[in-house]
């Protein structure tokens, strides 16, 4: 699949209900790099934002913002939450 840019992704995910894991692996195929093993879910939590550095220009190219819609549970990793895709925008 070809790089998607901030405008395609935003035509394919916004107000679109989904597991992170879902999530992270859609901008992988849309010629992302994972931030699901950067250790950061944490921070993309409490920030309802994540940006994605694409694979072909090792650049942070777009920001996404969500709502979480169902949290992880006490005995849950820590990604396992389902978020609903606010905006997208160009970074």
């Amino acid at each position: 699949m070809k790089k998607l840019n901030a405008e395609e992704i935003k035509k394919e995910l916004l107000n679109e209900e989904m597991s992170f894991t879902d999530f992270d692996n859609f901008m992988m195929e849309s010629g992302y790099y994972s931030v699901f093993d950067d250790g950061v879910t944490a921070d993309i939590k409490q920030d309802g934002n994540v940006v994605y550095t694409a694979t072909d220009s090792n650049e942070c190219e777009v920001q996404i913002f969500f709502e979480i819609t169902t949290d992880n549970g006490e005995d849950e990793a820590e990604e396992a939450f389902c978020l609903v895709v606010k905006d997208v925008q160009e970074f």
